[in-house]
């Protein structure tokens, strides 16, 4: 089942994660790639998206910082579809420059120039994202933010069923939408926990096809720090998250695949 994960090593946060070891994943050193980290030019983009080419079923991307390689992997789906996105934070930030993608900004170039991107949902930010949505964006993006999961989870898993129209969808994890005590990001945390998002997921597969997922929210680790406290309690967490999530998304993938038909909500 591993051979369905394909990991992206931009800066070796996954070399103390014993399960992506396995032979049957397969690993794509960007290590050499420069500029890569939080921003990234339009050059050095499509440079990746070259030495990426076709990636499995889920993809792990590393740390947050990289997370604009999503749009790479959303530019590829040639129908219409939908993204879910778990993060704690909107990722719709207006870009600083033209010439430049961004962690932050990459939800809303894609929303702008990816025409088969029918509607993004957020899930598990804070309270106040909806600030950062463009006016220009509503009716396009629907937010759950965490205090609403938390009170209405189940009023909020119907709500994200229903406001999903395409049968395709993508999945994108960022591991900043759990609570700190399930994993440990260089980012401000939510409040999910994983069985929650598991829950989510799960449901919106047995009802839509999967066109792709992809997590990051690793922990930035160096060889100079990867034995301190912390740190070995981020990789530690972190680990136990992402193999917990492929075991169950892996799984249930195998299943919805040998399904004769995409049922529908």
């Amino acid at each position: 089942m591993l051979n369905n994960i394909t990991v992206l090593d931009f800066d070796q946060t996954y070399e103390k994660q014993s399960f992506l070891k396995d032979q049957h994943v397969h690993r794509i050193n960007l290590q050499s790639v420069p500029s890569t980290n939080l921003f990234c030019e339009r050059d050095t983009l499509r440079n990746i998206a070259r030495k990426i080419g076709d990636t499995n079923k889920v993809t792990f991307i590393g740390n947050g910082n990289y997370h604009y390689i999503s749009y790479i992997l959303l530019s590829k789906i040639q129908q219409p579809f939908t993204l879910v996105l778990f993060d704690h934070h909107t990722d719709t930030l207006k870009s600083p420059s033209e010439d430049l993608i961004s962690c932050g900004s990459w939800v809303l170039e894609s929303l702008e120039r990816l025409p088969n991107l029918m509607k993004v949902l957020i899930i598990g930010i804070s309270e106040e994202g909806e600030k950062y949505i463009p006016p220009s964006m509503y009716g396009k993006v629907m937010l759950y933010t965490k205090h609403f999961l938390r009170l209405n989870f189940k009023k909020a898993l119907h709500s994200i069923l229903k406001e999903i129209s395409t049968d395709l969808v993508y999945i994108s994890i960022d591991k900043d939408v759990l609570d700190r005590k399930e994993a440990i990001t260089a980012w401000d945390h939510g409040n999910m926990r994983l069985r929650q998002l598991l829950i989510i997921v799960k449901e919106i597969m047995k009802y839509r096809k999967i066109s792709g997922i992809d997590i990051c929210g690793e922990y930035p680790v160096s060889p100079m720090t990867e034995f301190e406290r912390e740190i070995v309690t981020a990789i530690k967490k972190n680990s136990y998250a992402n193999e917990f999530l492929v075991k169950h998304i892996l799984h249930w993938l195998r299943k919805t695949d040998h399904d004769p038909e995409v049922l529908h909500a």
